[in-house]
């Protein structure tokens, strides 16, 4: 059976949930630049002399490629789409998940609470209105080693996630929960007390730590800044089962090489996978992903694989030579953007922000570098979700007029330098300009906008990392001045 070579077009590279902003960034302003990176699925062609048909199509091992490489296998600490990828096939202790049809069901959980079936319970205290919530795990939710998944495990993540050593993606899910009581009689049954009533508890629950491994590890290095993080069993003993609840679990890994996934013997749920074993391999260049995918050498290629840029000329060959694949573009809901730094004195001014949005043309980038297949992003919401609205009575929009950008920029106070450079007191408004170095896209990205804002006076600077740098260091300790670039989801 021909397998599906899905090269997802989106630069999804990045962290999953938008409340990373609050935490990582602090004040921080959206320059979205597109409403998604649409989706492109390649397939493998049907005809009997094609590459396709000359790969093992057994369920014996499924080859995957990447461009980047996991941060950390702790799925508390994760961030980076790459590693929720890994995580999608080896954890399932998150309670509830989100279906195809966009509506929450249960996973590890029994069911889902709710005032009708008597786990959610309103109760007003000081004034303030709160909430209790209990959860029930299913019984044979287990550990890879054979431990029960119980409350316990929910309570120790609780802890962990909570302390200002760890680099939790945010606080948020930790701090909101006022008291967390597992039941003596049964630690399968877990009540969290809300500091408020909230419509959303059902789905902000963070997933579990397998706490026999854990905690003593925690108990030794969580007084250290990010001691816990570089000492956990996800980082000293990453193949160990315990550490895992999903279908699979990692049986190896080599930094710079591949992820190895083999079935887990104590997986729980009712479907059983059928892959024997899945290999995750890190090839850094899109090109040399794309030879791989052409020659064989993988079967598949992730959502962080080949750009948009890159799946257009794909399908311009695939045409030309009659390569034996087809290239389908569909919606995804990822949308890049740039987080400011407000602690930058010349960006905290709105009218410089302003500014900078009226001096790029966003419409022109999506057509000079995506054959208009990009849309422009009003704000952080797709325009495929039902709470979208471009009404301009709720949303503000920032048209392409460089006359209002230098008008914007000298009511602000910025004057124009010897070199061409506006000023302000003497300082030269020069932005550093970061994102995720070896992706083409982005960095044509980044040219295109340097250029259109030095037509203003705006000098850009271009100063990239590697993802895992970027992510694991850059924006998680706020290590930029100016513009952090990526996607989110």
């Amino acid at each position: 059976m021909k397998k599906i070579s899905d090269a997802t077009g989106s630069s999804a590279t990045e962290p999953r949930s938008k409340s990373r902003m609050r935490l990582a960034l602090g004040a921080a302003v959206v320059f979205a630049l597109g409403a998604a990176f649409l989706g492109t699925v390649l397939v493998p062609g049907l005809t009997s002399d094609s590459v396709a048909d000359a790969r093992d199509w057994s369920n014996k091992e499924l080859r995957i490629g990447t461009i980047q490489e996991f941060e950390n296998l702790n799925p508390l600490i994760a961030n980076m789409v790459v590693t929720r990828y890994l995580l999608g096939a080896v954890d399932r202790s998150e309670v509830t998940i989100l279906d195809a049809n966009n509506s929450y069901q249960p996973q590890a959980a029994e069911r889902i609470p709710s005032i009708e079936n008597g786990d959610v319970v309103r109760f007003t205290e000081s004034g303030v209105e709160k909430m209790k919530v209990t959860w029930r795990i299913l019984k044979e939710a287990q550990w890879g080693d054979g431990k029960p998944l119980t409350g316990k495990d929910y309570k120790f993540a609780w802890t962990v996630g909570g302390s200002n050593n760890v680099s939790v993606p945010s606080k948020d899910p930790y701090s909101d929960i006022e008291k967390f009581e597992v039941d003596a009689a049964d630690p399968k049954v877990f009540t969290l007390t809300y500091k408020r009533a909230r419509w959303d508890y059902f789905k902000i629950l963070f997933p579990a730590l397998p706490e026999h491994l854990e905690a003593a590890v925690f108990k030794k290095f969580g007084n250290q800044t990010e001691g816990y993080d570089r000492n956990s069993n996800y980082t000293k003993d990453p193949a160990n089962p315990g550490l895992y609840s999903g279908p699979y679990r990692v049986a190896a890994i080599k930094l710079g090489s591949h992820v190895e996934l083999v079935k887990n013997e104590k997986w729980w749920g009712t479907t059983k996978p059928s892959i024997e074993k899945v290999l995750l391999r890190l090839i850094p260049s899109s090109s040399t992903l794309e030879s791989n995918l052409v020659s064989g050498n993988i079967d598949y290629i992730m959502n962080v694989g080949l750009s948009l840029e890159e799946a257009l000329a794909f399908d311009e060959r695939v045409k030309a030579n009659k390569l034996p694949f087809t290239v389908n573009f569909m919606d995804s809901l990822v949308y890049e953007h740039i987080d400011v730094n407000l602690e930058n004195p010349q960006l905290a001014d709105v009218r410089v922000r302003q500014a900078l949005l009226h001096a790029i043309d966003r419409e022109g980038l999506t057509q000079a570098l995506f054959k208009g297949k990009q849309k422009v992003a009003k704000h952080f919401i797709h325009p495929i979700d039902p709470w979208f609205t471009d009404d301009p009575k709720v949303v503000s929009s920032y048209d392409y007029s460089p006359r209002r950008a230098r008008n914007l920029l000298k009511e602000a106070g910025f004057v124009p330098g010897p070199n061409g450079v506006l000023a302000k007191d003497g300082k030269p408004l020069k932005i550093t300009f970061q994102t995720t170095s070896g992706n083409k896209v982005r960095e044509s990205v980044q040219v295109f906008i340097k250029n259109q804002l030095s037509q203003v006076g705006v000098d850009i600077e271009i100063k990239n990392q590697p993802a895992k740098v970027f992510f694991g260091d850059v924006t998680s300790k706020r290590k930029f001045d100016g513009f952090a670039m990526f996607a989110w989801v």
